[in-house]
């Protein structure tokens, strides 16, 4: 057993700022809750249920605990928006021209063109725009942020087309581990993460926004692996395409290892230049690591 604090003084105190970080977690299920209420077909409740959203806001809260609940509103929408686009090509799109035509929807959403009424997903992604085009700093980087979402809605689409050629002939024509790691965009949260930095408008981070997307894109492929090596064996059909499909569990930890040490180098000079944002990324590989220790982020399927 692991003893966090040595004295009533300090007990008082680590608990105290564990309990605000809570309640800034707590504000934000709640506020996922109302919202994507408003989304019924996109939410069912499974796999979307109250401790998905709790599980969001807890990553969002202990990974920036210096925002305010409104701060996070927008990072925590963002990231619910990311795995219900996963969990619609997964789990609804029937065929490869299912999956083309949702990322299309998707893509003219990004450009200004309005969701049509029974298109929640593109509806939820034109309310993510909406919330980031008055923010200071998004005009000048919408086309990067238009960018991140086409990288996501690529890797997703050739990750369903992995899984597909896999379910006709297993082992066929699986990737590498190399390739799956490119692929990582699929996870999504690299997007997630600069909407966070360009709704925060930072000036230390939006001076710094190229070197933070790239320590993101590593943490991406440290937290794609964490998931598949925790994950496994838990049961449910996520419909993800795994990374012990494509090498044996001690060459997948070794990469993460590898690919932690990289993400600390890069992660170094930007601990001056823009130390919170820096601590962010940081405390989303350790909050994240240490929960798939233990839970899956998924609800029953």
């Amino acid at each position: 057993m692991r003893t966090v604090a040595t004295s009533a003084g300090e007990n008082l105190q680590v608990a105290a700022e564990h309990g605000r970080i809570c309640a800034i977690a707590t504000t934000g299920q709640r506020d996922l809750a109302e919202y994507t209420g408003g989304y019924p077909e996109l939410f069912p409740a499974k796999p979307f249920d109250p401790a998905f959203f709790a599980a969001v806001s807890l990553a969002s809260a202990f990974s920036a605990p210096w925002c305010t609940p409104e701060q996070l509103r927008l990072t925590n929408r963002a990231a619910v928006w990311v795995r219900a686009l996963r969990w619609s090509v997964h789990h609804r799109a029937a065929s490869a021209a299912d999956v083309e035509i949702l990322i299309d929807r998707c893509r003219a959403v990004a450009h200004g063109v309005p969701a049509g009424e029974h298109d929640e997903l593109g509806r939820f992604l034109g309310d993510l725009l909406a919330q980031l085009l008055p923010t200071p700093g998004f005009a000048a980087r919408r086309d990067g942020w238009r960018a991140e979402l086409e990288r996501t809605l690529n890797a997703i689409g050739r990750e369903w087309r992995w899984m597909s050629a896999d379910r006709a002939r297993p082992g066929a024509s699986r990737p590498t581990l190399h390739e799956y790691l490119d692929n990582a965009d699929s996870l999504g949260s690299t997007f997630v993460h600069l909407t966070h930095w360009l709704r925060l408008g930072d000036g230390s981070a939006l001076a710094h926004l190229n070197e933070l997307i790239t320590v993101s894109r590593e943490a991406q492929r440290v937290l794609r692996l964490v998931d598949d090596l925790t994950s496994a064996g838990r049961g449910g059909d996520r419909g993800d395409f795994d990374a012990l499909l494509t090498a044996d569990r001690s060459t997948v930890e070794e990469q993460v290892g590898h690919l932690v040490d990289r993400c600390r180098e890069l992660l170094r000079p930007l601990e001056v230049r823009c130390p919170n944002q820096a601590s962010y990324l940081a405390r989303q590989l350790g909050f994240n690591s240490g929960f798939h220790r233990i839970a899956d982020l998924w609800g029953n399927t």
